[in-house]
């Protein structure tokens, strides 16, 4: 039985961190809308719910994407929008400066745990492939 190769660090961490960002990101639609419904914001709804429902949807896809160059630049692009969101209602700036220090973290600490995962793939590689520099002078002193 062979075992299934595992997933790079780095795709397991943004996709996580899309996918929860676009969990928040619904919840702050929740959240104007019910300031827009107790008449203390005034957004149209047609920006609140096309808008809010539309990133949610491609914070989604996104997530999806990430085994892609170009899904890594779709998701700093998509840390814009919660930030400029912000200028509604201040609380979502916080958390999306939050989600975007969380994509950064993932983002180095992935590609550092995918590097040191291939230092030791190549590591044991080279230890099974053939004999090291030690077992060629143990061999040559036995002769």
């Amino acid at each position: 039985m062979t075992a299934r190769p595992q997933r790079s660090a780095t795709l397991v961490f943004t996709q996580a961190v899309l996918a929860l960002q676009a969990l928040a990101a619904l919840f702050a639609v929740l959240v104007l809308w019910g300031l827009t419904r107790a008449g203390e914001l005034d957004l149209p709804a047609w920006l609140l719910w096309g808008g809010g429902l539309g990133f949610v949807i491609l914070l989604g896809y996104a997530a999806g994407k990430q085994g892609r160059r170009w899904g890594r630049w779709l998701g700093w692009v998509l840390q814009v929008p919660m930030l400029v969101a912000g200028l509604a209602e201040s609380t979502i700036a916080v958390i999306g400066v939050m989600f975007l220090a969380l994509w950064i973290t993932g983002l180095r600490l992935g590609g550092r745990i995918d590097r040191e995962r291939a230092e030791r793939v190549a590591a044991e590689g080279s230890a099974e492939g053939g004999p090291t520099a030690g077992d060629s002078a143990a061999e040559d002193a036995q002769a």
